[in-house]
């Protein structure tokens, strides 16, 4: 009897201990859209009750400048009308300025100095307004310190449409990696304390960028894929990033998100969490975040709510991986690279 209630209480120790680790261990999403595009429009007004509820305390809250200008098709997304002067920083404008009204009401707060990252790893929760695309920019530096000052810390250099910084992933390149204004702005998002994300970039960008950056940089949300793919590949598949590339960043201090496209990785929450763990293995644990993609993609998505990351969370902790690779995937990597890139 003896025996057997010792036995019992190591249980309930561990059990407990469990507890302990998810309740101190914060949350960070390095590229997500709840309540700014097509879907949970109301999630705008209860952002920061939903983010404590879940524990995420970092939460990349992205705009998308392109985003009235795509459609999408049996193929993927594309351009789908013309683009003319203006519309596009006409449009960043519109969607930051909701967004920032949003949060107003919601009590989240922007993160915009190292001082804010400290205290989202207590738990408080912060957004960091993010740009899907600098296009918004429309090939001048002119306004990147106005995006600055009303917050922006987090800008994706190209996204669906053709551009003036670089190629994208899913059409024919017409730069041969960056542009000239492209390599131009990711010295000027260096030294103004921005972070560089190369999601949805291609390969010879990627390379141009490593070389330029003076700071590590992320890609913020795809999936880890074996072999290089190009604008030519099927489907989801066009976003993959290569192991060899996804080293790279890793090389240079950065980190790759992954996206909860579930056919990407075989589905469900389980199988998100068993591909971080394939994605820990193939670039190490100090190089892998979360970066979900919520309310972005069209259909497939594993993660539906913010509790979802919670939940990943969960099973990291049941599969037995120890604190400190959980805390680095959930929170740290992120916001490590973000207090590099604003520490200038």
């Amino acid at each position: 009897m003896k025996r057997r209630n010792l036995l019992l209480a190591a249980l309930g120790s561990v059990t407990v201990n469990a507890l302990w680790a998810q309740a101190r261990i914060p949350i960070a999403d390095a590229h997500n859209h709840i309540g700014l595009l097509r879907k949970n429009s109301d999630a705008v007004f209860r952002l920061g009750s939903l983010l404590q509820e879940a524990g995420v305390s970092l939460l990349s809250w992205t705009v998308v400048p392109d985003g009235p200008f795509l459609r999408f098709t049996s193929s993927g997304i594309e351009q789908g009308r013309a683009i003319a002067k203006g519309d596009l920083k006409a449009s960043f404008d519109n969607q930051l300025s909701n967004a920032t009204t949003g949060l107003m009401r919601n009590g989240a707060k922007i993160l915009k100095t190292s001082e804010d990252l400290d205290q989202a790893a207590k738990g408080e929760p912060y957004v960091v307004l993010t740009s899907e695309g600098a296009d918004f920019l429309e090939g001048t530096l002119d306004d990147l310190p106005s995006a600055f000052e009303r917050g922006i810390r987090h800008i994706q250099l190209v996204h669906y449409i053709k551009n003036p910084v670089g190629d994208l992933q899913t059409e024919r390149p017409t730069h041969n990696g960056l542009s000239d204004f492209g390599k131009q702005l990711i010295k000027a998002m260096n030294t103004t304390g921005i972070l560089i994300d190369l999601a949805h970039s291609t390969g010879p960008s990627i390379d141009q960028a490593l070389e330029v950056s003076t700071k590590p940089m992320i890609w913020s949300h795809s999936f880890i894929t074996k072999q290089d793919t190009n604008w030519t590949s099927r489907g989801f598949m066009s976003r993959g990033l290569s192991e060899s590339y996804a080293k790279k960043i890793a090389a240079k201090g950065g980190a790759v998100g992954l996206w909860a496209l579930g056919p990407s990785f075989g589905g469900g929450i389980d199988g998100y969490a068993s591909e971080l763990i394939r994605m820990i293995d193939i670039v190490g644990a100090p190089h892998v975040m979360i970066g979900s993609d919520e309310d972005g993609l069209p259909q497939g998505a594993v993660i539906d709510q913010l509790m979802d990351l919670r939940k990943v969370v969960d099973i990291l902790i049941k599969r037995g991986l120890d604190e400190k690779t959980i805390r680095m995937v959930a929170f740290d990597n992120y916001a490590r690279c973000l207090r590099n890139a604003m520490t200038v």
